[in-house]
């Protein structure tokens, strides 16, 4: 074997030769590697100067994974190929499921195309589709891509014909008108652009509902730009023309369960720590519903500043107006300022922690309902944070045990504010996220008056594994609240009853890598019964198996009373095919939510995917669910048929 250098590249063949104009010809297992593909030929002849060749018997394979080869191949430049009795094909020799072959074709990498004539296209060695002329991109560029395809009970069978426009190297739109035999033709337009400070994507949908006999639409746009490391913005918008057009047409992502769209934009800004934010928020009712007595934030303007008194002392202070608007009910502007200032310690090489806490808050609104008022209130808090860590190795250093207990000490002094606006606040339900909070009021509307001590703790049991790994098997949470005071400063929500809260439990176990098996909830003693439950086991293996169950259940007493149970999974029957379900069910309401079922097939260059659907979903069409079928047929390098 011979080698040479040329400027194109590595070569290797049994005979090689080069003459002093730049002509070299090789013959005989010739191997030519390039910057970004390989040739393989029985022999080749090529001008280094022009970088123009032919080959005979030859195969161009990509490092981006497409192969073109035929019995005679030329090259007019560094990009460009043609060739005589082609085959065309994404897929690895070993695993040639689909190819296309023709008698003569182009292959274009600047342009992104590949343009056959007298075309095949084999799928597992058998012919299935004819034609004279076959052309499909290999890069970004115009043209219709491949249909999508979905039938269900809603809308019937639909056919959606998507049309891709390259109309710059940093803007495209995409058209995809969508026949629905039930519902009629909905046109669906999608325009994105990218810059160097950011991006944006709008996406209009509209349609004459054959249902309704109205005209019914949504946009939705995602913007967001980076002026400077300091200094960015977004706005995002979900709108649509009533309130029952996502369960009539909802989009693969569509949180159905939603009771609102959110539309929103915002300006921040950073320096160091300290930061800013202008924004505004509004909220369309969905389900039918009015928007008349919907809070809309419009705008609000947060800020926070940290000051530092010491080496570990801080003072950091929050600021917010809000502009509250509404056609019913209380609007207004609501100005905030809470500054607190914390003093952290520790000893024992952090074995023990503490914060000291001081916490101040005001609050005042300019309201309008029928008249405009002026209130405003005040509230003080001060909170002592205690933890330490105890823990336990066994003698063969395998086994280590460790017991976090945590307590906190909260005071507050807070005026009367029942008559005070009550916009965007609520009483958050006790759990393990603010059980060491304070005041669990969220926003700025109420703050409550304090008395408490708050206990926590945290055991965990972990293995050793090799010289450093080590793997948790057991975990676990208690925690309660005792409150002296039992003061509420709204006379439309009245304190608690007694002093000792419920008790928080959660336990984890984890057996094995792959398995976890955990519960919790909350156990009211006076009542003697878990207000608030909840379990869940997951296991994940290998080829991306995973089995999830979950089940909640809620109290009325606690939250909005409800029982869920969901379940969802995917196995592998080998290492392409596998199958996947999932499930939700109501059980409060004895309802079923959504059920699929389906199966996937991955090849290496193709993969199908199958899924039968049943939601539950009310709208316009009358119907109580939603049932029908959707499938996935890609392949690599070509594009995919089918619902995506």
């Amino acid at each position: 074997m011979l080698s040479g250098l040329a400027q194109a590249g590595e070569m290797i063949a049994n005979e090689f030769h080069r003459d002093p104009y730049g002509q070299i010809s090789a013959t005989g297992d010739v191997h030519l590697q390039s910057k970004d593909f390989t040739i393989t030929a029985q022999s080749l002849t090529m001008d280094l100067d022009t970088k123009t060749g032919r080959m005979q018997d030859a195969t161009v394979r990509f490092d981006s994974g497409y192969v073109f080869s035929g019995s005679t191949l030329e090259r007019f430049d560094l990009n460009n190929f043609r060739g005589e009795n082609i085959i065309y094909t994404t897929c690895p020799d070993d695993e040639m499921a689909w190819r296309v072959i023709a008698g003569s074709a182009t292959l274009d990498r600047e342009g992104g195309t590949f343009i056959a004539r007298d075309a095949w296209f084999e799928f597992g060695g058998v012919p299935v589709l004819y034609t004279p002329r076959w052309e499909n991109a290999l890069s970004r560029r115009s043209g219709f891509l491949v249909p999508q395809l979905s039938q269900s009970s809603s809308h019937g069978v639909a056919i959606k014909v998507p049309f891709f426009w390259d109309a710059a190297p940093n803007w495209d739109m995409t058209f995809s008108p969508e026949f629905m035999s039930l519902r009629g033709t909905m046109a669906d337009v999608e325009w994105r652009h990218r810059s160097v400070v950011g991006s944006e994507a709008i996406q209009m949908q509209s349609i004459f509902d054959r249902v309704t006999q109205t005209q019914r639409s949504r946009i939705q746009s995602d913007m967001s730009w980076a002026f400077s490391p300091a200094l960015d913005a977004s706005v995002h918008i979900d709108a649509v023309d009533d309130g029952l057009f996502i369960s009539d047409f909802p989009r693969r992502g569509d949180n159905e369960a939603l009771s609102f769209l959110t539309s929103s934009a915002g300006a921040n800004w950073r320096f160091g720590s300290d930061s800013a934010t202008l924004s505004t928020r509004y909220q369309q009712v969905l389900g039918g519903g009015s928007d008349k007595a919907t809070l809309q934030v419009m705008p609000r303007l947060q800020t926070r500043n940290y000051f530092s008194l010491g080496e570990s002392e801080n003072l950091k202070v929050d600021h917010q107006s809000t502009l509250f608007q509404r056609e019913l009910g209380v609007s207004g502007l609501r100005v905030g300022l809470r500054p607190s200032w914390s003093l952290p310690w520790s000893m024992q090489q952090g074995a023990i922690q503490a914060e000291w806490s001081v916490l101040g808050q005001y609050v005042d609104y300019q309201s309008k309902q029928f008249t405009e008022t002026h209130s405003s209130y005040g509230a003080m808090a001060s909170s002592l944070q205690v933890s330490t860590a105890f823990e336990r190795i066994s003698e063969d250093k395998q086994w280590r045990h460790a017991i976090t207990p945590v307590i906190r000490f909260d005071v507050s002094q807070a005026e009367d504010q029942s008559d005070m606006p009550s916009y965007d606040s609520s009483l958050v339900p006790l759990n393990f996220s603010n059980i060491l909070q304070g005041s669990r009021y969220s926003g700025w509307d109420r703050f409550e008056r304090m008395r408490k001590v708050s206990f926590l703790i945290h055991s965990s049991l972990q293995t050793k594994q090799g010289l450093e790994a080590s793997r948790t098997i057991l975990q676990g949470q208690v925690g309660l609240v005792w409150d002296g005071l039992l003061q509420s400063v709204d006379t439309a929500l009245p304190a608690s009853t007694r002093s000792v809260s419920n008790l928080l439990a959660e336990v984890a176990w984890m057996p094995h890598e792959a398995l976890r098996v955990a519960s919790g909830g909350q156990h009211d003693p006076d009542r003697s019964a878990w207000i608030e439950s909840h379990a869940n086991v997951h296991w994940r293996g290998d080829l991306q198996q995973f089995f999830d169950m979950s089940w909640q259940k809620t109290d009325a007493s606690y939250d909005v009373a409800a029982e869920t149970i969901a379940v969802s999974g995917r196995a592998a029957m080998n290492q392409r095919w596998s199958a996947q379900a999932s499930s939700q069910y109501d059980r409060y309401r004895k309802r079923l939510l959504n059920a699929t079922v389906g199966f996937n097939y991955e090849h290496p260059c193709w993969r199908l995917t199958s899924e039968a659907f049943k939601t539950f979903q009310v709208g316009t069409n009358n119907r109580l669910t939603d049932i029908g079928v959707r499938f996935l047929l890609a392949f690599e390098g070509l594009g995919s048929f089918g619902d995506k």
